[in-house]
């Protein structure tokens, strides 16, 4: 048995078509909740990524609204759902998450469904589903035992969120198999934090965006934990990028590096590695700053660009950049600070 203890909302910027044939690439707002479920007795908690339900109300605004807050079936379908079974003589009696996929890494919509129990009969919807359900029918959560234990993380100081945030100061490191929840800092008026994802392209090109100044100019695509990015036509327009873009926050004030290998071929144009940031005070217009190195070499190589990321920085953007035909390999990219 667990509790559904917090959520928070988050927005995605998703790539969809196919990376590979540099057409049809589009880029998508995906509205998300990374779900906090309290395994009180057992001191431990188990994240959860759920969809949210487009123009529908999240988990934390269901957890946060006021018991005598007059509910709308309009806006609310699982206060709809919950008053039919109600009218036709049933009740929601319980919510089991339980996993779909073999021995997975994370729980979301993909690995894991919900069983909502109707007393003796039960109907399968997403997990997302079923915890909204289980939030407004105030009925029992639980999760599958061989789950919950090799998934949940310990607990300490009776936070259960402790594990999956992050303070100003750094605290609450994240464990690995949690990779896919935004960190967010646990005190009020701080905005969440992204660290540098998915940097051997283990997920695809989850977290990384292809930049182009014409669509379909430019693909990339992943090989052999190693990303490809190259032309796709004869006389491409402008430049591609393949990037990814985090908050600034635990970077601000120091030097920071972007290193990685390349490898270019039959490159006719160029191919650089960049570091790029955005910032501005307060009632001050945004400004963007772009530092590039260039990198001439048939085999792999080894090439940094470096920068000093304001104060006041926003965004720090980095990836590989080329410019005309060819293509360039990219593999093991780092951001670190600089501090020495």
């Amino acid at each position: 048995m667990v509790r559904v203890a917090h959520a928070q909302p988050r927005t995605r910027v998703i790539a969809t078509g196919e990376p590979g044939l540099g057409h049809g690439q589009r880029r998508l707002r995906r509205r998300e909740s990374v779900v906090v479920l309290a395994d009180d007795g057992g001191h431990r908690a188990l994240s959860v990524l759920v969809a949210d339900e487009p123009g529908g109300i999240s988990i934390q605004e269901l957890l946060e609204r006021p018991a005598d807050d007059v509910w709308t079936t309009a806006s609310i379908p699982e206060e709809l759902a919950v008053r039919l079974a109600e009218a036709a003589g049933g009740r929601v009696t319980g919510v089991e998450i339980y996993p779909v996929t073999h021995n997975p890494e994370e729980v979301n919509a993909a690995t894991c469904a919900a069983r909502v129990e109707l007393g003796a009969r039960h109907v399968t919807a997403s997990v997302g589903q079923g915890l909204r359900l289980a939030v407004v029918a105030a009925s029992p959560v639980r999760v599958d035992g061989a789950l919950l234990d090799r998934l949940a993380v310990p607990v300490q100081h009776d936070d259960p969120a402790a594990p999956f945030w992050r303070t100003a100061a750094g605290a609450g490191q994240v464990p690995a198999r949690a990779g896919a929840v935004l960190h967010v800092p646990v005190e009020p008026g701080e905005r969440p934090r992204f660290e540098p994802r998915n940097m051997r392209f283990a997920d695809g090109l989850d977290r990384w965006h292809l930049d182009a100044a014409v669509r379909g100019d430019y693909s990339v695509a992943v090989e052999a934990s190693c990303a490809n990015l190259s032309s796709a036509v004869p006389e491409p327009s402008g430049r591609g990028a393949l990037l990814q873009t985090i908050f600034a926050d635990d970077f601000r004030g120091a030097p920071v590096v972007f290193r990685a290998e390349l490898r270019a071929e039959n490159v006719a144009g160029s191919a650089a590695l960049c570091l790029g940031i955005r910032w501005g005070g307060k009632g001050a217009d945004h400004q963007e700053e772009r530092a590039v190195t260039a990198v001439d070499c048939t085999g792999w190589c080894s090439g940094e660009v470096s920068a000093l990321i304001p104060e006041t920085a926003e965004l720090i953007q980095f990836g590989v950049v080329l410019s005309g035909t060819g293509q360039v390999l990219l593999r093991n990219p780092e951001l670190l600070r600089d501090d020495a």
